[in-house]
This record gives structure tokens, C-alpha cells and sequence, in this order.
């Protein structure tokens, strides 16, 4: 760069005319090619939703331009007026730099930060004032876009729940019918054990029946049982069925109950 450089500029001058005196840096909101939010205030650069926190030499440096200043003395002067004594220029180019690096971040560009050789530095993007109706037409499209969200979530979140109730109410009426199909399927087996035989207790793990025509008691069937000389096997079945003939004790020893299809049983008999 073949710009003359000076060692230190004044601060202790009042060469710029064209500031004016006791400038307030909040209220000032400035609108930088038209999509990025200026905020001296909360010095803050804002595009959409991303924010982006400025410091105060940078502040000045946007107002400056928006002033017209480009002077790199007249810049100087109105970055850091209120420090005593000189700034050097390295401080000038550090916060050029800075604000270019901050433009790349919020979506403008470095290279429109321009420096000019023995001329100072300018803005080459559109800077203006940005309307305070805009930005509460701004605040009311956000506001009716989270509004619509909410809404949708709501309407999102209501569907999910219908749907796990419609899935507990179809798994319910599913276990209802299977128990229902189950039970008339075992009916005929327990109304055929109804009309044929009748249990009437267990005894050292057997499960003892008579006929249901048949008045025997429990106590005259145990006693048929102890009289047996034949050795039971458990492994022949634990169901033991009672059946009265004339001068012998008869038993039916199954694996499982009489009345299945299939029932898989020994005969016991003995006369006494």
C-alpha cells in the first residue's frame, strides 16, 4: 500500500465539521445493504436470525460512514475523540480489519470495506436509516410465524397422542377378542368334563375324579386309592379317574385330562 502514513494523529482538534456535537449512539438503528441491522445501541450486526456482537471503535467506524466521514484522520478523530492524547495508525488498520472479518460473518462482504490510497477508507454498500414500522412489521411476521408454528406443533403433538390411543385401543380389542376365541375353544372341553366327571380333590400329587353320575365321596375314593397293591408311577400322570365297578377298584391314570382329543391314559384295576 503507497499510502503516506503518519505517526499519530490529534485528538485535541476539532476538524470535522461535519459531526455534530454530543451525538447520542442509541435510537440510531441503520439498515446496511438492505439486510443487515445495524444497532449502535446494542452495537450488535443482525441478518436474519444470526447476531453478532460489535465493539464500540467498530460502532463508530459504521456511524462514520454513515456520516460521510472517509478521512482517515477525520475517522480516527471521530473513533477515539474521547482519548486523551494520539491514536497510532495501527489501531486504524486493526479496526478496518476487524470490520471486514465481522462483514464476512454476517453475510456482507470483506471487500466492500474500501481503502483508498492517501485518501481514507469508505463503505461502498447502502447505508440508511431503518424504519422503526418496518421492524415492528418485522416483529409481527415473526411473531404470527411462531404463532403458526405453536400451532402446527400443537396439531403435530395432538395426532402422535390420537395415535398411541388408537394403537392401546386396537392392542386392547386385539387381547379381548384372542381371549374371547380362547374361551370357546375350551368350552366343549370343560362342559364335557362337566357332564362326565367331577374332581374331587389331590392327594400326594395326584388329582383324584369321579363320574359325575357316580355319588362316591372323596374319603371312599381315597380309600380305593390306599388299598391299590400296584405301585403308581407318577411319571404315568398325576389325573386319577375313579371308575365303581362291582368288587374292584378301577383307575384311569392319565397324562393329561380325559376329556382332550387326544388323552393319553393307563388302566389300574384290582379286585378285592
Amino acid at each position: 500500500m503507497d499510502e503516506i502514513i503518519l505517526p499519530c494523529v490529534n485528538m485535541a482538534g476539532d476538524r470535522v465539521s461535519v459531526l455534530k456535537n454530543g451525538f447520542a449512539m442509541d435510537e440510531e438503528s441503520l439498515l446496511i445493504a438492505k439486510k443487515v441491522i445495524f444497532d449502535s445501541a446494542r452495537m450488535t450486526l443482525a441478518n436474519g436470525n444470526k447476531v453478532i456482537k460489535i465493539s464500540e471503535s467498530e460502532t463508530k467506524l459504521l456511524l462514520a460512514f454513515y456520516r460521510g466521514i472517509y478521512k482517515k484522520e477525520d475517522i480516527i478523530d471521530f473513533v477515539w475523540k474521547n482519548r486523551a492524547g494520539c491514536v497510532s495508525e495501527s489501531s486504524y488498520y486493526k479496526l478496518i480489519n476487524q470490520m471486514r472479518n465481522n462483514f464476512s460473518l454476517i453475510g456482507l462482504k470483506a471487500a466492500d470495506i474500501v481503502t483508498r490510497p492517501r485518501i481514507g477508507v469508505s463503505l461502498s454498500l447502502p447505508l440508511e436509516p431503518f424504519k422503526k414500522e418496518r421492524s415492528e412489521a418485522g416483529e409481527n411476521t415473526r411473531d404470527t410465524t411462531r404463532d403458526k408454528d405453536s400451532r402446527q406443533t400443537h396439531l403435530a403433538e395432538n395426532k402422535k397422542f390420537s395415535a398411541k390411543i388408537r394403537l392401546l385401543v386396537l392392542t386392547m380389542l386385539m387381547m379381548l377378542l384372542t381371549a374371547i376365541a380362547m374361551l370357546f375353544q375350551h368350552a366343549p372341553a370343560q362342559n364335557k368334563h362337566k357332564s362326565s366327571f367331577r374332581m374331587l380333590g389331590n392327594k400326594d400329587g395326584y388329582l383324584f375324579f369321579r363320574m359325575a353320575s357316580d355319588k362316591v365321596t372323596f374319603k371312599e375314593v381315597v380309600s380305593a386309592y390306599n388299598t391299590l397293591t400296584l405301585p403308581l408311577c407318577r411319571q404315568n400322570g398325576h389325573y386319577l379317574y375313579y371308575l365303581r365297578e362291582p368288587n374292584m377298584n378301577l383307575f384311569l391314570q392319565c397324562l393329561n385330562p380325559v376329556e382332550t382329543a387326544v388323552p393319553k391314559c393307563i388302566t389300574i384295576k384290582e379286585r378285592y
